[in-house]
């Protein structure tokens, strides 16, 4: 059970160490997000016509008459919308995050604890393909229903798939005696 603690405790840090390197040195996630051309203009009718903070779809589910069969015209927007704004501080985020990547690190090393004569190569890809299945099975609905960005998604699956790389090296080491 120590060892098990362990990889999930070292597995997480990994990760969140990689998610660090990857949003605030490497150009990538930066290079997949676009601005508008005028946010305050943008801002003031979010602030107009979102009456609480929540997830938006534009056009809404009401806009379609199923009775045509036609989708509404216009762009197609998916938002997080967080009226109160961004925290001055990124502290409270960044504990959630490590936290979080911990536990999911946790329940990664329990999987890898129930596997039987894998060697280290193999647990180190036991890690990675459960990190592909999660990214399928969570950036590609995205993508298809929501029409995220095609290179933003490509990005987030590598980001995905790099970082329980690295974890799973440091996993492995603690679970070679199954």
């Amino acid at each position: 059970m120590v060892r098990h603690i362990k990889a999930g405790i070292l597995g997480g840090i990994v990760l969140f160490i990689w998610s660090a390197v990857s949003w605030m040195v490497l150009p990538w996630h930066m290079m997949t997000i676009h601005s508008f051309s005028d946010n305050n203009a943008v801002a003031q009718s979010i602030q107009a016509n979102a009456p609480t903070s929540g997830i938006y779809l534009l056009p809404s589910p009401q806009d379609y008459d199923k009775s045509k069969d036609q989708a509404p015209q216009g762009p197609m927007v998916f938002s997080a919308v967080h009226l109160e704004g961004m925290s001055p501080s990124m502290w409270k985020q960044m504990g959630i995050g490590l936290v979080s990547q911990i536990i999911s690190a946790f329940f990664v090393a329990w999987l890898l604890f129930k596997t039987k004569g894998l060697g280290y190569i193999r647990r180190v890809a036991f890690v990675v393909v459960f990190a592909l299945a999660a990214s399928i099975a969570t950036d590609v609905p995205y993508w298809n229903w929501f029409a995220f960005d095609t290179q933003y998604t490509l990005v987030q699956m590598a980001d995905l798939l790099i970082g329980w790389f690295f974890a799973g090296i440091v996993m492995a080491c603690f679970t070679k005696n199954n």
